[in-house]
């Protein structure tokens, strides 16, 4: 049943022995200008969204998931709703602190599913780490002129119900969609910030 299925999961991601990324520059030091902050936001997201394939990956393993079958059937991610750009030419076209906002829309709107997702055995690291990253964020957001109440329309999960069903299938299939919404926003966020990061070197040496 979904004890079981807990069990597994708790065993599987208890294994895990990720290194957290070294050499990280600290965002409460003196090294706070946007280029800084950037470096260090880059470092951090990539190792968000590595983790994030990682437990996606190690759950499919686990469940011996057939991946064409689910991404076939799957429903829309919560965050669907945050207009996002499609290309590397549309983020170009963005100002700095929207394409901050964007990504600081995209990471508040895991905090409820995420909440519920570390009772469910997943690694706390990720939700650490996104915190960690959002330090950064509101320390750039308020060096390009934005405040709190520019950014708090975050995007409103509605799962909660499937995650702590008894039922080992729903469980299974809220589990998986989460994961891949979870992976693909990572992606996202760790793309734009790296966009971001060139784009503001290029204009501070031109």
């Amino acid at each position: 049943g979904s004890l079981l299925m807990l069990l597994l999961m708790s065993s599987l991601l208890l294994q895990k022995n990720v290194a957290t990324p070294s050499k990280c520059i600290s965002i409460t030091g003196h090294r706070t200008t946007l280029p800084h902050l950037l470096q260090h936001a880059v470092t951090v997201s990539h190792y968000i969204h590595v983790l994030t394939l990682e437990l996606y990956q190690d759950f499919i393993t686990l469940y011996s998931l057939d991946q064409d079958f689910y991404l076939k059937n799957m429903k829309s991610c919560h965050t669907t709703s945050i207009t996002i750009p499609l290309d590397k030419k549309q983020i170009l076209k963005m100002k700095e602190k929207d394409i901050i906002i964007l990504v600081i829309y995209l990471i508040h709107s895991w905090d409820d599913p995420l909440s519920h997702l570390k009772t469910q055995s997943a690694p706390e690291l990720i939700q650490e780490k996104m915190y960690y990253l959002l330090e950064g964020l509101e320390i750039m957001a308020k060096q390009v002129g934005l405040q709190v109440t520019d950014y708090m329309d975050y995007a409103v999960w509605t799962e909660l119900p499937s995650l702590q069903s008894a039922e080992g299938k729903y469980f299974i299939d809220t589990f998986h969609h989460l994961c891949h919404c979870l992976l693909r926003d990572m992606y996202n966020v760790d793309s734009f910030l790296k966009v971001l990061k060139a784009q503001v070197t290029h204009d501070r040496h031109s």
